[in-house]
């Protein structure tokens, strides 16, 4: 295991005596067919707030731009700037994403393709966490169940990270580094080299970030130190412009501190190798085929002693290894039936495999002497087709459909009840299949507009059937057994409806959906368990070292249980060029939920969310200022959420201000700087965790978000 050094402080002394103006969330939005189109003349963003509307529930963004609230070097934390994403921080990194007040396996994330599976029982991992933003270069976003062609149970939508690989006319270099340093030592560097030629092209990037523990805006000493690296090295073959056939091998590492918990993650370390073919136009009704396998392992420590000194209860240095191995294929065929119908169909798998190991001892029993014990084996494999079809200049149906075959079988001999307890699993070695559908409906439709303007009205309607993942069946236990095995798998049915206007000085959308969500996986805290006398009929023995309180029904546990549940909400996105160089924005995004089983409202959903800004570009300079305006929640639930948190007490709103300004000098080189929370606002987000006690640190109610932070970052491009 290396070893990270952090230094403790980092200042920026440059004056940021630039014009304050406003920036906050750029949103444009184009006709249903009518896809990275800009105005002419329009010039590129220095410093972007913010993601264009390319699609009805559809946004693409560059990540290579520099971004203000400046994101940490971590897929949640680019997001979260993204109207509509809330995080659930723990720490500096490593935060939980969530989209309309949805996460986990409710919310895909593909990088290049690849499902990454996170190895951490208690969320240390996110798929998210071993993702670099940077070093690829295109994030899109399709909200709610209306895709079925990037993988199973994407109820609340589906984040797509990619590297764009394109054969070149000719040889040619692209070359794009970076630096960036901020408060709290915040040191973050990129270096992306290609060389193309029309026949192979060479690709490989290697990226690190670190920053110190940050002080929120009090200036308490929030526990988030992290550190992190990453490499990736592509390989393509293009003997024509109809064939690709590539390789590529990623791998990183990272340790990091959380505020929210008696443990740390010291190792995330990642390897993951993938083999892509694409062919197009292979000849007949068929336009292109393409195949795709890959694998990745993550080999993941949490312990007490790396990254803090243990203390209290857990005074000896403890650590826990889990590892997560995932195979991957998917073959995709896309059809040209008529010049008005487009189809695609193919079919998807994925194995995991996850086990662990642990030490409470570490002085006297190193866990990397002890064997891995597997505790869950899931295998999927799915069939989907997805067809868009013209109808009429003006108008497209999109319709798709998919069926998942599950099977996940229960390793666990026996079941943790605590750190010193534990019984024999009821389930053991008992397997688990069931097949489940999805599918989707959306009409499209143009309205009349002046010829240079456009206007697009949709209407989706989606169903997904979402198998219970890892965290819902073997971190949790069941209300009425020690195993969550047969807890129901979900299914959300969601309609969403949407307008989108876009002339020469105004871009503006609306959004608003609705779902019904049966058999809602809720994790409920403090949830009194009975002497489970049902359970104990089922088993042939207890553990010989069950608790006092376990025997005699006493317990209070984290259990998963289905609920009916219903969400709905608005989003609202305008931006108005007020001159050539003047140009304000304005979002607003609304989620409300409700547990009608437990007639209360449905717990971990973020408050209502404004942000408003006004910028100012020009050819060389640029200069923008973000409010971004939380409300108060006090709709919660206290002990109930889902696999990432839960509710525990209302939060008060928050107004966060921050400044940018950027200057490109010429066309290869870009410095942009600013602050953000300008005026060091002390706050949380309503979803983040709560605080835990640390030795050495302040105790906290929630994690809260930094105080006033300083960046610089150059970016120089070839």
């Amino acid at each position: 295991m290396y070893n990270f050094k952090f230094s403790k402080k980092f200042s920026l002394h440059t004056p940021l005596s630039l014009a304050i103006i406003a920036g906050c969330t750029y949103s444009g939005t184009l006709l249903a067919n009518e896809k990275n189109s800009s105005k002419e003349g329009e010039m590129e963003q220095m410093v972007v707030t913010g993601v264009k509307t390319e699609l009805p529930l559809n946004l693409v963004t560059d990540p290579k731009m520099p971004r203000q609230p400046l994101p940490a070097n971590d897929g949640a934390d680019y997001l979260k700037t993204i109207p509509g994403f809330s995080v659930v921080r723990k720490g500096g990194t490593s935060g939980d994403p969530l989209l309309r007040g949805m996460g986990g396996s409710r919310l895909g994330m593909l990088l290049d393709g690849e499902s990454i599976m996170g190895g951490c029982p208690s969320r240390m991992d996110p798929p998210t966490a071993y993702i670099f933003p940077e070093s690829l270069d295109e994030i899109e976003v399709i909200k709610g169940p209306q895709s079925v062609v990037h993988g199973p149970g994407n109820s609340a939508g589906v984040v797509l990270f990619n590297q764009l690989q394109e054969r070149p006319s000719e040889s040619e270099w692209d070359i794009h580094a970076s630096l960036l340093g901020g408060s709290a030592d915040r040191k973050d560097g990129l270096f992306d080299l290609a060389y193309k030629t029309p026949q192979l092209s060479l690709r490989g990037s290697a990226t690190s970030a670190s920053a110190d523990d940050y002080e929120d805006g009090d200036g308490n000493q929030v526990h988030s130190n992290y550190a992190r690296w990453n490499s990736k090295v592509n390989l393509a073959w293009t003997p024509n412009d109809d064939t690709r056939l590539e390789f590529d091998s990623t791998f990183s590492d990272a340790e990091a501190a959380y505020a929210d918990r008696g443990a740390d993650g010291s190792k995330f370390d990642r390897e993951s190798y993938r083999a892509k073919y694409r062919r197009s136009n292979p000849g007949g009704l068929l336009s292109a085929i393409e195949i795709q396998a890959y694998y990745n392992y993550i080999d993941h420590v949490m312990d007490n002693y790396s990254l803090r000194e243990p203390a209290g209860m857990a005074a000896n240095p403890s650590a826990m290894n889990l590892d997560s191995e995932t195979y991957g294929t998917k073959l995709s065929l896309e059809f040209a039936p008529a010049d008005n119908i487009e189809l695609t169909a193919g079919l998807d798998t994925r194995e995991n495999r996850h086990s662990s190991r642990m030490s409470m001892n570490q002085t006297m029993l190193d866990y990397r002497q002890l064997a891995r014990d597997a505790d869950a084996e899931f295998s999927q494999l799915g069939i989907f087709s997805e067809a868009g079809w013209q109808i009429a200049p003006n108008q497209r149906w999109i319709v798709g459909a998919r069926l998942d075959d599950w099977e996940v079988r229960d390793l666990r001999e026996t079941i943790s009840l605590s750190m010193m307890s534990s019984v024999e699993n009821p389930s053991a070695g008992e397997t688990r299949s069931e097949r489940l559908p999805s599918g989707f409906l959306r009409y499209e439709r143009a309205l009349p507009t002046a010829p240079e303007n456009s206007a697009t009205l949709y209407a989706g309607l989606g169903y997904s059937e979402r198998f219970p993942d890892y965290w819902e069946i073997f971190s949790r236990e069941a209300e009425d057994s020690y195993s969550a095995l047969n807890v129901e798998a979900e299914k959300t049915t969601q309609l969403d409806i949407g307008y989108i206007y876009r002339d020469e000085n105004l871009s503006a959308s609306i959004s608003a959906f609705a779902s019904a969500i049966r058999d809602y996986l809720l994790v409920q805290n403090d949830f009194q368990k009975t002497a489970l006398m049902a359970e104990m009929n089922d088993m042939s023995s207890m553990g010989d070292d069950m608790d006092m309180g376990s025997s005699s029904g006493g317990r209070t546990v984290a259990v998963i249980r289905n609920v009916q549940a219903r969400t709905w909400g608005l989003e609202l996105d305008a931006s108005y060029q007020l001159t050539d160089n003047w140009r304000s924005e304005f979002t607003l995004t609304s989620v409300r939920g409700a547990n009608d089983s437990d007639e209360s409202t449905l717990a971990q959903l973020p408050p209502l969310e404004a942000r408003l800004g006004l910028h100012y570009e020009h050819t060389q300079w640029s200069a923008g200022i973000l409010w971004r305006a939380i409300a108060s929640q006090d709709r919660v639930d206290v002990g109930k959420g889902n696999i990432i948190g839960q509710d525990f007490g209302p939060t008060d709103s928050a107004n966060v201000l921050s400044i940018n300004a950027g200057w490109r000098p010429n066309k290869r080189l870009l410095l942009t700087a600013g602050i953000d929370n300008l005026l060091d606002e002390t706050y949380a987000e309503h979803v983040s965790r709560a605080g835990a006690e640390i030795p050495n640190f302040p105790q906290l109610d929630r994690v809260n978000e930094p105080g006033r932070i300083l960046w610089l970052k150059t970016i120089y491009r070839i």
